[in-house]
C-alpha cells in the first residue's frame, strides 16, 4: 500500500475511535448526569445556562472523554501509520480533536477553568497516545 494513502487511513481511523469513544464516554456522562426534565436543547440560552450549572462531575466526565478519545485515537493513528514518523499521524488525530473540541466551546457559554482544561487535556493526551503509538521496535 502506498505510504500516503496509508498515512490518511491512519488518520481517518484514529479520528473515527477518538470520536466513538468520546461519544461513549459522554453518553455515560449523561446517565449518570441527566439533564432537568424537560430541557429544551434547541434553545441557545437553555444550554448555556445548563452549561454554566452543570455540575462540576459532568464537566469532568467531558474532560475523561475528550482524554480516553484523543489519547487512544492518536495512539492508533500513530500505530497505523507507516513508520515514517508515525507519531506525526497521531498529533493530526489530536489537531483535529482539538478543532472540533474548540468549535464546540465556542458554540455556547462555557466556565472559563473549562476552556484551559479541554486544551490541556487534549493536547497532552494526544501527544502522550501519538508517542506511545508511535514506538517502533528496533530489531
Amino acid at each position: 500500500m502506498n505510504n500516503l494513502i496509508r498515512n490518511i487511513i491512519s488518520i481517518m481511523v484514529g479520528t473515527f475511535v477518538a470520536v466513538v469513544l468520546t461519544v461513549i464516554v459522554q453518553a455515560m456522562s449523561h446517565q449518570m448526569y441527566p439533564a432537568p426534565p424537560g430541557t429544551d436543547f434547541n434553545d441557545p440560552a437553555v444550554l448555556a445556562e445548563l452549561m454554566m450549572n452543570a455540575p462540576i462531575g459532568a464537566l469532568l466526565m467531558v474532560l475523561l472523554s475528550y482524554a480516553v478519545g484523543t489519547m487512544t485515537g492518536a495512539f492508533i493513528g500513530a500505530k497505523i501509520a507507516v513508520s515514517d514518523g508515525p507519531a506525526r499521524q497521531g498529533l493530526f488525530v489530536t489537531v483535529l480533536m482539538l478543532i472540533a473540541a474548540l468549535m464546540n466551546l465556542n458554540a455556547f457559554p462555557h466556565p472559563a477553568w473549562f476552556w484551559s482544561g479541554c486544551i490541556v487535556v487534549i493536547v497532552g493526551s494526544g501527544y502522550f497516545g501519538a508517542q506511545l503509538g508511535g514506538q517502533r521496535k528496533v530489531e
